[in-house]
Formats: structure tokens, sequence, C-alpha cells
């Protein structure tokens, strides 16, 4: 009996037509079963061309491993081809995988199999490859672009990802992609520089170099202020602790040299410093000034209360104050009232006469809104000088 589990080589032979079919199988009965009944295998096609009967199956080796029975296989296929004069069936050099005969492999023999097949035509697949992708260049482009853009966010954020956490990784294979090929990428930048017609070939010295970075990073900032705002204030109150800890440990280190920096600045930038701080003055007052005004309407009411209650607190302060002037004072304000009198009598005497009606009527105005004020301090007069 034949190993059913191990490989095997066998052959179909139709003497009277001088033909020959050599195969490869692991299961024969389910492969013989196979020849004979589907329409596709050639065995099957030859027979029902000719109107003969399929022959049986001859076992030539058995209890053969996989690798050895493809090598087997295309032996024999060559032996018959070249030293006989039959006509082989067979229309590859064998050592392909073929069928199973309704057995399942082992996921280490189909592994097996697929390497041996793919060794075998490397070269043809290769070939295959390169045709489909000239033909299809172009539509690959085209698709690729297309889906960049309906995904563009979600490669964006996938890429940064990646970058964050591959950061270190990154840093290590660029440096050594650099110290290994650094001539061979700088020569190839180049070139595709030059074929799209961005750039020429031009060296620059290192200050006009460190110009042009200069004015790039800037041309950046205005474009991106708002942006780089942002970003700043983000990433201040994240870190926060970590910023002052560091500028802390700074300043107590560097404490002498910024002082002298910071004196070679304001002596150099006197002019500079002043128009800016004419400009931040009134920036702060037009702020202000919005804010005050935000402010007021909000606490309209609060305010108007308030200013209420200090108009009547200096009021009273006043009269406190008025009071104790004249009982501290009394004697000195009467001698100068009569020096002015008696200096200034006759005018007195004129506008008197003139505003007569003006005055009688003011005095009656007071007396009717201070009525009670007056009674109670003549109370206070008589009752002080009563006898």
């Amino acid at each position: 009996m034949v190993n059913e589990k191990k490989d095997n080589i066998y052959i179909y032979l139709w003497e009277d037509l001088n033909t020959i079919y050599i195969g490869r199988t692991i299961n024969p009965k389910g492969r013989h079963y196979a020849h004979k009944h589907r329409e596709t295998e050639p065995t099957y096609k030859f027979s029902k061309e000719h109107n003969v009967e399929h022959p049986k199956m001859i076992i030539i080796e058995n209890d053969l491993t996989i690798e050895e029975g493809v090598e087997r296989e295309k032996y024999w296929i060559n032996e018959y081809r070249e030293n006989t004069f039959y006509n082989v069936l067979n229309k590859t050099k064998g050592g392909e995988i073929g069928y199973s005969g309704g057995t399942k492999l082992t996921e280490e023999e189909k592994k097996q199999r697929k390497k041996l097949w793919y060794e075998e035509h490397k070269d043809e697949i290769n070939e295959k490859r390169k045709e489909y992708f000239k033909k299809y260049r172009e539509t690959h482009k085209e698709e690729k672009r297309n889906y960049a853009k309906l995904h563009e966010d979600e490669i964006k954020a996938y890429m940064k990802e990646y970058a964050e956490i591959h950061k270190e990784e990154k840093k290590a294979y660029d440096k050594k992609r650099r110290e290994i090929f650094g001539d061979e990428i700088k020569k190839r930048a180049e070139k595709r520089r030059r074929e799209k017609g961005i750039m020429p070939k031009i060296k620059f010295s290192e200050e006009e170099l460190k110009k042009r970075k200069i004015e790039r990073a800037k041309k950046y900032r205005e474009k991106n202020k708002e942006k780089r705002i942002e970003y700043d204030r983000t990433y201040y109150q994240e870190h926060k602790k970590e910023i002052k800890e560091k500028n802390k440990k700074y300043n107590e280190e560097h404490r002498e040299e910024l002082k002298e920096y910071n004196k070679l600045y304001r002596e150099l930038n006197k002019e500079r410093l002043k128009e800016y701080d004419k400009i931040r003055k009134k920036e702060k007052r037009e702020k202000n000034k919005e804010l005050k005004k935000i402010y007021y309407e909000e606490h309209k009411e609060e305010i108007l209360a308030q200013k209420e209650k200090l108009l009547e607190e200096r009021k009273l302060k006043k009269k406190e104050y008025d009071k104790k002037r004249r009982e501290e004072k009394s004697e000195e304000i009467k001698a100068k009232k009569k020096a002015y009198y008696l200096a200034n009598k006759e005018k007195i005497k004129e506008y008197k006469e003139k505003h007569k009606e003006e005055i009688s009527a003011k005095r009656k105005e007071y007396y009717n809104t201070h009525k009670e004020e007056e009674k109670a301090k003549r109370k206070e007069y008589y009752a002080a000088n009563k006898k």
C-alpha cells in the first residue's frame, strides 16, 4: 500500500497513442477520481477526444517529502520529453501545487508548497507585476489622490499618532541613514529639483543660509500668527509648573549675565522702547475703557446706589467739619465779617436794594425747606441763653 500522507509520483500511459502524463499527489485515490471524472483535467479531455478508456494510475515513486516530490516530478517530465518518443501531456515543467484529492493539507505543507511554487515562478511573477504597474500606474495614482482628499483629516491624525509613538525610532533611523547614504541623498534631491525646475544648483554661504532661514521664519510667523498664539497658550497651561521651575533655575544661574544683557539692550533700543511703551499704554487704555463700559452696563444699579451713599456720607462729614470749624474759630470769623462789612458797607446796601425781591424769595424758599431745622436751632439757642 502507498503511504497517503506523503508525496507520490504517478503516470497515465496511452501506449496505442504513444502519450503519457506525469503527476504527483498525496492522495492517489482522490487524484485518480478527479482525473477520471473532472472535465477540466487534461487526461479526461484527451481520453474523450480519442474515444479511449481512461487508463489506470501507475505509481512510479512513493514515500517522498514534498520537496523531493517536486524535484522528482520535474525530473520525470524532463526525462520523458528529452529521452523518449512519448508525447507528454504536461504543459508545464512540473512542481506546481496540484489537486490534493479531497484531503486537507496541514498548514506547514501548504506553506512549503507555496514557497516552492513562488521560488519556481519568481521571475514570471515579477514580470507580470511590472507589466501591471506600467499599465495601471496613472489610474493608481489618481485613486490614491482621490482617497487622500476624501480622508485627509483621518490620514493627518494617523500620521501624528504614528510620529509621536515612533519618534525616537525615526530619529535613530534618520541618523543611520544620513551616516551611510548622506552624499547619495543630497545628489538625488538635487537631481529631482533640477528636473522639476524648482531650484538651480547653487551653493550658499553660511551667512546667506542663516538670513534665508530668518526670512522664512518671519513669513511663517506672519501667516500663522493666531495659530502660534493658541498653541503657546495651550502649551503654557499644560506645562505651567515645569516652565516656571526652569525659568527660576536659569535666572538664578545667569543672574549677572541677564542684568548686563538688559542694560545693553535698553541703551541700544531706547527710542524703540519708548515707542513700544506709548503703543502699549494706548492699548491698555482702550482695553480698560471697554472693560469699564461692560462692567458699568452689567452693574449699573449697584454703582448708582454706591454713589448716592458716598454723597450722603460726604455731606454729613462736611456739616460736621463746618460745625467744628465754627466752634473753634467763631471769634475770628465774626471779626472778619465785621471788617468786610465796614469796608464794603455801601456796596452791600446798594446790592440789597437792587436785589431786594430776589433775596426775600430765596429766604422764604430756604425757610420753607429748612423750617424744622431752623425751629430746632432756635430752641437750642433759647435753651442755651435762657436767663
